[in-house]
């Protein structure tokens, strides 16, 4: 009985060290195991299908080499389920077996648990913790899990303590190096860039992209997926879409830059194309659109915005200079856009008389529009001209194939009654007689009418009189290369007709903004007019190249109307000297901008002068093409201002 015992321990014993050669045993010899089979005594006849079941049972009947067997044919046939079962029946019988719990291991690993496999990985280690087997499994499920420091600590810690010798430890330091090394490259990675947006609180995350432009905000949505998630998101940052290459409208403009002309951005932009849009309007419909100069916006761009619905909420939209959309495109594109009040299509070809005509029909909210240099005629504004358009308050128009009459100007005075800006600087009026009607616009506050082209000295005095009595306060005024401009223009602007009893001197006491530049007609006479009848609160001058103004005319005009001067151009004159510039310095304290290119005898010691005197307040100084300004006048200039974009200073030798 007892010499039985013996017998079968020692059989049990040999059959487990069997079990620990492979992680799936070899076939054995069944007759060695303790435990006899039910089934019939070949272990060929041993079928999966009618074992699986058994899996519940409370007594294990089948040997545990057999059930080895049994996983490793449904591992091989990728029935990963019935192996697991398999081996863990045969856990339940060696429990501590290195080779099973590296098997069953494996087993949850292809059926993606990988919180079991590490299970059994680190069971592994703890019973035989000199074993290489169990920190292999271990590390592997770790960088399947993507735990790289998890994964590196734990072979490098199974390095230090396995017995060497076994091909198993040769790769468990084939992967400990590769991993310290990877770890490595992770680490200095992290530390040279870190994502702000899992490291900064949301409120300064909002903030900094807040602080951003347009165009830098664009270049964020390229950097990840989580980047355009969360920009995506924010529905603010995509209400205005401003692509234009121009000054952003949250930047605050120096002094020097208030009551002049609006500047057209061209400059191409080639990058801007259908495409770009769209995929920026997908985000939220759109309150404005500034696309600037982009020559690759086509035809269907107009028709595609609409048929994805986002061209409802628009109330800006800027396209200057596209010769590729044409009035078709425009006249079906307003009807979709009630909501419009702002609207910029300087010198886009296809605009056209019908085109203008829906817009001002159907866009009755209309603030500002700018049709200059389109190829439109008087009949644009002529047609319904009964019905007015009150809310329009800037015009820029200008003509591209026929001259306005007197009955186009009065017909658009009569459909834009508010206007408060006029830009008709590429408009050509048949006569400065044209214009006369322009005086009904009482609210009127800024005026540019760039080269109106006639010598009638009577007709333009007549003009000029008539917007002075009509016009009551107007701020910026630009007449420049009228030959009708002479000194009785300069009396009527500064003294004005004067009601009786009235205070009023002409524009005196209103004008921030005058421009009489290359105006052949206009001598020192009427600037020493401006001694008596100043214009006290002129912001902006520009005199320059004027053929019959002399250095002294010059000085008498700034010490007269220097207190509030911010601005001053008077470039074109060989014959004037430094006086000018300690004119400035003595009678312009707000001085910000000077331009003084072209003066022949203006000299380093003036430009020190007015340099020392204004500081770091003086913006801009323009002393191109000075001959007797030298460069080392100009350096010191460029030091004390702190930015050597404030002194121009480019000279022709030609002209030495």
């Amino acid at each position: 009985m007892n010499s039985n015992n013996g017998g079968s321990k020692a059989a049990s014993a040999h059959a487990l060290k069997q079990q620990r050669t492979l992680p799936y045993a070899r076939p054995t010899n069944t007759s060695n195991t303790v435990r006899r089979s039910p089934l019939p005594q070949s272990t060929g006849s041993l079928s999966r299908q009618s074992l699986v079941p058994q899996a519940n049972m409370q007594v294990e009947t089948i040997p545990v080499n057999d059930l080895v067997q049994l996983a490793r044919s449904a591992f091989s046939q990728k029935d990963f389920k019935d192996a697991l079962q398999f081996l863990t029946r045969a856990l339940a019988v060696a429990p501590k077996d290195i080779n099973l719990l590296d098997s069953r291991a494996a087993s949850y690993e292809k059926l993606g648990r990988l919180d079991k496999t590490l299970d059994d990985a680190k069971v592994m280690i703890r019973t035989y913790p000199q074993n290489p087997k169990g920190y292999l499994r271990a590390g592997k499920t770790l960088r399947l899990q993507q735990n790289i420091r998890a994964a590196t600590k734990l072979y490098v810690a199974g390095v230090e303590r396995c017995v060497k010798g076994s091909k198993d430890f040769e790769t468990l330091e084939r992967m400990a190096a590769e991993m310290t090394t990877k770890l490595e490259e992770l680490i200095k990675n992290e530390t040279r860039v870190l994502d702000p947006m899992e490291r900064l609180p949301f409120e300064l995350i909002m903030v900094i992209f807040g602080s951003l432009t347009f165009t830098e905000r664009v270049r964020c949505l390229t950097i990840s997926k989580k980047w355009m998630t969360y920009l995506g998101s924010v529905r603010h940052f995509w209400f205005s879409i401003d692509l234009a290459r121009r000054t952003p409208t949250a930047v605050r403009l120096p002094a020097h830059a208030m009551f002049l002309p609006t500047q057209h951005d061209l400059e191409p932009n080639n990058k801007v194309t259908n495409k770009t849009v769209l995929q920026l309007v997908k985000f939220v419909p759109p309150r404005a659109l500034w696309l600037g100069y982009a020559q690759q916006i086509t035809s269907g761009f107009l028709s595609q915005l609409g048929r994805v619905r986002r061209a409802a909420s628009l109330e800006i939209f800027s396209l200057t200079s596209n010769s590729k959309i044409y009035e078709q495109e425009f006249s079906q594109f307003w009807s979709l856009t009630p909501r419009l009040r702002v609207l910029n299509l300087h010198d886009c070809f296809g605009m056209m008389d019908g085109a203008v005509v829906s817009v001002i029909e159907r866009c009755s909210n209309l603030e500002e529009l700018d049709i200059s240099e389109c190829r439109i005629t008087e009949a644009c504004v002529m047609k319904n001209s009964s019905v007015p358009l009150p809310n329009l308050k800037k015009l820029a128009i200008g003509r591209w194939e026929t001259a306005f009459s007197k009955e186009g100007i009065d017909a658009m005075v009569v459909r834009f009654p508010n206007l408060v800006t006029l830009d008709i600087r590429t408009m050509r009026p048949k006569g400065i007689e044209a214009l006369e009607g322009l005086s009904k616009l009482t609210q009127l506050k800024h005026l540019y009418t760039d080269s109106i082209e006639t010598s009638n000295d009577e007709a333009t005095i007549w003009v000029v009189q008539r917007w002075v009595e009509g016009i009551p306060h107007l701020e910026s005024l630009q007449m420049p290369a009228c030959k009708g401009v002479s000194d009785a223009t300069i009396q009527l602007i500064a003294a004005g007709q004067g009601e009786p009893g009235s205070d009023r001197r002409g524009w005196s006491g209103s004008l921030k903004m005058l421009d009489l530049s290359s105006s052949p007609y206009l001598t020192c006479q009427s600037l020493s007019f401006l001694t008596t009848h100043p214009l006290p609160r002129l912001h902006t001058l520009n005199l320059n190249k004027c053929g019959r103004v002399f250095e002294q005319g010059l000085c008498q005009a700034i010490s007269s109307c220097g207190s509030e001067l911010v601005r001053l151009e008077c470039a074109g004159y060989m014959s004037v000297t430094d006086k000018v510039f300690h004119a400035i310095k003595d009678h312009c304290p707000k001085i910000e901008m000077v331009n003084l290119s072209s003066c022949g005898k203006v000299t380093g010691l003036g430009l020190k002068a007015l340099v020392n005197a204004r500081g770091r307040e003086l913006e801009r100084v323009c002393v191109d093409n000075c001959p007797a300004v030298y460069l080392d006048a100009v350096e010191w200039a460029r030091s004390i201002l702190g930015d050597p974009s404030r002194v121009s200073y480019h000279f022709n030798r030609m002209n030495r």
